[in-house]
């Protein structure tokens, strides 16, 4: 009897697990698809920001990357590790800190799609759209890129000719920037000025 009574309660355990496991498929599987439409969204502002950098430099109008980093957004700085060079002292504000949506929050404190925190030239693109529906673009995804100085608060000097490129991947529930965002994707890839530039 007990034998019977503790197989029964493992079927019964097995079973609520295949259960649950069951029941939460559609929302893991959509879950997936978002972070991996957010993951696109990503590839899709490095693909764009690195043509668009190219040609701000083959153009003229970049020198070097010096005043085009992104600084500033929080009390100690968005770029800065750490509060005054003090390592134990860790800065809340460093955009490794913080969530995505905590990030574009700071660059548009009232979610109309403008930047409001940012300094003009710091950001290379903001909540743009990518795909296409039809004729019109899909507002639901997009992407949100800026330079980080790699250098910033660890002692060394500025580089100029190179930077750390982060790009944020959007999904939303609506085609509005204010609507609730569904998953993010942030990629970080150091790149280096082109050979066509000049440093100062």
């Amino acid at each position: 009897m007990m034998i019977v009574i503790l197989v029964l309660a493992f079927m019964l355990t097995v079973g609520v697990a295949v259960l649950a496991v069951t029941t939460s498929g559609p929302k893991v599987s959509a879950s997936m698809r978002y972070q991996e439409e957010a993951f696109n969204a990503a590839e899709a502002g490095f693909d764009a920001a690195r043509m668009s950098i190219d040609d701000f430099f083959g153009d003229g109008l970049w020198a070097n990357f010096t005043s085009h980093y992104l600084s500033g957004l929080t009390q100690h700085g968005i770029d800065m590790p750490f509060i005054g060079g003090n390592l134990e002292a860790p800065n809340p504000g460093y955009f490794r800190r913080l969530t995505d949506e905590q990030i574009l929050n700071l660059i548009d404190n009232n979610h109309d799609g403008t930047p409001d925190s940012a300094a003009q030239g710091q950001l290379v693109f903001f909540e743009q759209p990518f795909v296409y529906q039809g004729a019109n673009l899909d507002q639901r995804y997009r992407y949100t890129v800026f330079l980080i100085d790699d250098e910033a608060g660890t002692g060394a000097a500025t580089d100029p000719t190179d930077t750390l490129m982060v790009c944020i991947g959007v999904v939303r529930s609506g085609q509005a920037v204010s609507d609730r965002i569904l998953a993010t994707c942030r990629l970080e890839i150091e790149i280096e000025m082109p050979q066509g530039g000049t440093t100062p």
